[in-house]
């Protein structure tokens, strides 16, 4: 089979039941392009983990079938290992490893010559903050250590795919934005084609160019983030946090414009038109300065509601 032009992965029409009965996946198609970061966002147990592992052969859809570059992904496992850097939630195979070895024997594997494979684990030892874990047990280290570990091995050897599953879980927030960074640096500089399963949809915004957003094993939407957002409630949100009992005279002020909804006891939210806000934020922000407000912040669509709208019509 011939791929579309830039195509790298095409799902067609995947469905994924277990022997219990389950239905993991239901008529599931998409494709995604080379170069692109897509993200596949929803809850746990939504179904994408059991999608990933189809897409590297690990598992064999029910009915349907995915293509990598063309070829049936159940033809070949050698051509997905060749081309695709896959990493999952669970780290089995390195657990008994010292960290420099699942790294080091990783990029063997990946036919990265002896002295090469040596000078790249070592330079991702040091990139990622493993420097006094590097001979430590894999099974040994923290859940964020051997998230890193795992993010390591990802990188080995430079293949044109890289998908992770659920990366940065267990993470402190600046493990989080230091993956991120390689990640975009990666698809910028090589080209590398990332997929990234999560449930976070705050972080996967600021990376995924576009998503799929699924639930219930089907796709409630795919696209772009900029156009899933004019979808959406387009009102922006003003959070606002006031000392303990001092809101009431604040939210009686800027009800005039726009809808007020509690958050807690003294937080709140306006919603305020997006074609009202330009004309209105310069007067809001003289007022909020000078009452007893502790806090307030301007949000505008986000990621978030375009998840909460379409789970809404499940």
């Amino acid at each position: 089979m011939e791929p579309l032009e830039n195509e790298v992965f095409r799902v067609e029409s995947v469905y994924k039941q277990f022997k219990k009965g389950k239905v993991a996946n239901s008529n599931i198609s998409f494709t995604i392009r080379k170069g692109e970061i897509f993200g596949l966002l929803g809850p746990n147990g939504a179904g994408k983990s059991t999608l990933i592992k189809q897409m590297v052969g690990q598992l064999k859809p029910t009915s349907g079938k995915i293509f990598l570059y063309g070829k049936d992904v159940l033809e070949d496992s050698y051509y997905v290992m060749n081309h695709v850097s896959y990493y999952s939630q669970e780290t089995f195979a390195l657990n008994k490893l010292k960290v420099y070895e699942a790294i080091y024997f990783t990029s063997m594997l990946r036919s990265v010559r002896h002295q090469e494979a040596k000078k790249e684990t070592a330079a991702l030892i040091e990139k990622l903050g493993l420097t006094k874990q590097r001979n430590m047990i894999v099974k040994n280290l923290s859940g964020g250590q051997r998230r890193m570990v795992g993010f390591a091995t990802c990188l080995t050897g430079n293949l044109p795919i890289i998908i992770l599953d659920e990366p940065t879980n267990d993470l402190d927030p600046v493990k989080r934005n230091l993956i991120w960074s390689i990640l975009q640096e990666k698809n910028r500089e090589q080209g590398t084609t990332i997929i990234l399963v999560t449930h976070n949809l705050l972080e996967a915004e600021k990376i995924v160019d576009r998503v799929a957003i699924i639930n219930h094993g089907k796709v409630l939407a795919l696209d772009s983030i900029g156009r899933l957002k004019q979808n959406v409630d387009q009102r922006y949100k003003l959070e606002i946090s006031t000392i303990l009992g001092g809101d009431n005279k604040i939210k009686t002020d800027m009800s005039k414009y726009g809808e007020i909804q509690a958050i807690t006891e003294n937080r709140f939210r306006v919603l305020i038109p997006k074609e009202n806000l330009h004309s209105v934020i310069g007067e809001i922000i003289q007022y909020l300065e000078a009452v007893r407000c502790d806090e307030y912040r301007i949000i505008p669509p986000s990621l978030e509601d375009v998840y909460l709208h379409y789970e809404e019509r499940v």
